[in-house]
């Protein structure tokens, strides 16, 4: 159990030495067969994944559960996979595996509810930004129960804030800011205070403020030492948005080309689709060959694994079962 809340622990700030811990873990665990510990470990070790960008490796981790058989009737694992293909844009497989999950449907569990809702969410994220707007706010609402660190919630408000800006719902996005604003800078999880910062000047840009420009590029620079490189693609486009805007023609293009190469390497068709949208950066593949992880900033510290230890220990996604 150590390396289990070793893994959780290092999910908000190494999620390369997370992913190490959780492998670790499953290994001895597959070896004693401890099923319900086992389902801890490989739910972190997935997670860390996703946050490294690396969803092939995801994405493979969770079929070979399916087909070892070991841990058949955990509905976690369809949630997860549902939320994968959601994310790359394959909205049949994902609501076909989010339809077979009944006992996280009648769950009054926050945490299951929240597990399908953030998975509901990105399955709508692709032309449905009420929908999406919806279900990531669902989401949100088991703040009080989960908290923002909790890893559903974590990726929720992204989303949200996002879909709020594409319908042009100031005050949803003037709410979102606020439950965020509401929490001490100590209980917002990085990724999140850079997701605010990029809020922040999504809504500066909208409204004509002149230090917009300023607010992107820290936003941006935040994104690349806090968050994942899914996140960060989507900021650098929002951004491209607003240098296109501000007649930076070239700097639009490079952020871009940034952007859509992320995407090729996730595999993420609705990133690569958003990104061939702003043009004129060419999309020259919707699948790409190299499923290498995206190279992210190391971003723990003694100090950030001490501080997460005591106040965010076991607030990672991972599902509370029974043996």
């Amino acid at each position: 159990m150590v390396l289990i809340t070793l893994s959780a622990v290092l999910g908000f700030t190494d999620p390369a030495a997370a992913a190490e811990a959780a492998r670790t873990a499953a290994g001895h665990l597959r070896q004693a067969g401890h099923r319900v510990t086992l389902t801890y470990a490989i739910m972190n070790l997935v997670t860390a994944m996703v946050l490294l960008g690396d969803w092939d490796a995801a994405a493979e981790e969770l079929t070979q559960v399916v087909d070892s058989g070991g841990l058949v009737g955990i509905e976690h694992f369809a949630a997860f996979g549902g939320w994968l293909a959601a994310l790359r844009g394959d909205a049949a497989a994902a609501e076909a595996l989010l339809a077979g999950m009944p006992a996280l449907r009648v769950s009054e569990s926050p945490q299951d509810q929240a597990v399908i809702s953030v998975a509901e969410a990105f399955a709508a994220a692709a032309g449905r930004p009420q929908d999406a707007l919806r279900c990531a706010r669902a989401t949100l609402a088991h703040a009080g129960a989960l908290g923002l660190r909790h890893e559903a919630l974590r990726w929720a408000w992204p989303l949200a804030a996002r879909s709020a800006y594409e319908l042009d719902d100031t005050a949803a996005a003037r709410e979102l800011l606020s439950q965020l604003d509401s929490h001490p800078p100590g209980h917002l999880a990085p990724m999140l205070r850079a997701e605010r910062d990029l809020a922040h000047a999504r809504l500066a840009a909208r409204n004509g403020d002149p230090a917009a420009t300023e607010l992107f590029a820290a936003a941006i620079s935040r994104l690349r030492e806090h968050s994942t490189p899914y996140h960060l693609a989507h900021g650098l486009l929002a951004h491209a948005q607003h240098l296109r805007r501000a007649g930076d023609h070239q700097a639009a293009v490079a952020a871009i080309g940034e952007a859509r190469d992320i995407a090729q390497r996730l595999r993420c068709d609705p990133l690569l689709d958003r990104a061939a949208s702003l043009g004129p950066a060419k999309t020259q593949a919707r699948i790409s060959t190299n499923s290498a992880p995206i190279q992210m900033p190391r971003r723990h510290s003694r100090q950030a694994v001490e501080t997460s230890m005591i106040i965010a220990a076991g607030s990672v996604m991972i599902p509370a079962f029974e043996a």
